[in-house]
């Protein structure tokens, strides 16, 4: 878990942008942005109590909460719609340097390991006179050095922030995704958002199940659960408006303004989940149990046992194939504009889904009593769902007084 942004890497982008900053840009969209954000692992520790790794969600009294592809997309501005998910490759040790420019180095026994520490990235790269200082150990020109020192940037940043390791090690693997996130004339576009999500959501389930070391990139994790969670004072900005407003969940959803996107999810096979790539394996994803954050409304969501088709990759990557060809084949389905609200059958299911749930303040009122509701559609002659609003329009004790008149009759 990142607890402190490095100064080094700070420093690194303060340098490298004055020069270079559209083609970063290009490359890491928004991530760059994470340079400046300032950690909060208190609230991961919190988030984590939440987290469901069975079904990979984080789990309250009445309603789940899940960060989404387009949430991330969003966060990052980076696309992922009509995009190839990255599939991750172990370089040698000779193409990692090549990569980047440089001779072997018969010194380097990480290298073997899959993982270059951070310092000897930045030694190398990270100051404008760098390649003067190191110049016997590439074998490429202080022009082309230029372009390397781009890609070894990009490689500093993913490992440090978004992918982090223990110790300030960079995984070797980020060479090649940086390698593919430059698009060439012809190639199809890759998109590094799938792989971002997937190592969030695997490194939730891994921490919740013991693992001490968060390795998901837990500052996206926390700009999400601060734009769902955080209360806003009841001042209005005049620039945010009221939509910046949250006052509770429920109001949160019903004023949801949906990112400009699409809702992907896979039905057919009895999977209805995606399975996402990652830089470490594969995981599954399942925004049908998250339908509000997407503008819909909330119903029992379609189930598959996601369990079995999570797995980390070892020397073989089994089915990667049959995923890329499963995402281009996702059914696309455009976010909806309306209220986001829940079915009463959806809160019926989630309170039974686990043991001693119950409604909370923010619950569907009248829930308990199913005689109630059909004594109100009875009332005001309608078919439809019990909502607050409808409730609204009956006069505050007429239910009491129904059962009172009963009682009496009886």
């Amino acid at each position: 878990m990142v607890v402190d942004v490095n100064y080094k890497l700070r420093n690194w982008w303060i340098d490298i942008k004055r020069d270079r900053e559209r083609e970063v840009r290009q490359l890491l969209g928004g991530l760059t942005y994470l340079i400046f954000v300032i950690p909060n692992p208190h609230l991961i520790r919190a988030l984590l109590e939440f987290w469901d790794p069975v079904r990979m969600v984080f789990k309250f009294v009445d309603f789940d909460l899940a960060p989404t592809i387009e949430e991330i997309s969003g966060f990052i501005d980076l696309p992922y719609h009509e995009c190839e998910m990255l599939v991750p490759y172990k370089p040698s040790v000779r193409e990692f340097l090549k990569s980047l420019g440089m001779k072997s180095n018969p010194i380097l026994p990480s290298l073997d390991l899959g993982w270059i520490h951070f310092d000897f990235l930045y030694a190398r790269f990270g100051q404008e006179d760098s390649y003067y200082s190191f110049s016997d150990e590439f074998e490429c020109s202080v022009e082309e050095w230029e372009t390397y020192r781009l890609n070894a940037f990009a490689i500093a940043l993913l490992g440090y922030l978004v992918f982090p390791k223990i110790r300030g090690r960079i995984d070797t693997c980020l060479s090649y995704v940086v390698r593919n996130l430059a698009q060439r004339e012809g190639e199809p576009k890759k998109t590094i958002v799938p792989m971002i999500l997937a190592e969030i959501i695997r490194s939730l389930s891994a921490c919740v199940n013991g693992r001490i070391f968060f390795e998901g990139c837990n500052l996206l994790l926390q700009l999400w659960a601060i734009e769902h969670f955080y209360l806003r004072s009841d001042a209005v900005d005049i620039f945010l408006g009221y939509g910046n407003k949250i006052d509770n969940h429920t109001r949160r959803m019903v004023a949801f303004t949906a990112p400009i996107g699409f809702v992907n999810w896979q039905i057919g096979d009895d999977r209805y989940f995606i399975e996402l790539i990652g830089l470490k394996g594969v995981q599954p994803y399942a925004p049908l149990r998250v339908l509000r954050q997407f503008g819909r409304t909330q119903v029992v969501p379609l189930q598959s046992d996601m369990e079995k088709f999570k797995y980390e990759f070892g020397v073989d990557k089994p089915q990667v194939h049959n995923i890329l060809r499963r995402w281009e084949r996702v059914l696309t389905i455009p976010i909806g504009a309306g209220q986001a609200l829940c079915t009463r059958g959806y809160y019926l299911w989630i309170l039974n889904e686990v043991e001693d749930r119950e409604l909370s303040g923010e619950g569907y009122y009248g829930l308990a009593d199913e005689r109630e509701n059909i004594w109100i559609r009875n009332t005001l002659n309608i078919t439809q769902e019990v909502t607050p609003y409808t409730r609204s329009q009956l006069a505050p004790s007429s239910w009491s007084r129904y059962l009172q008149d009963l009682e009496n009759l009886g």
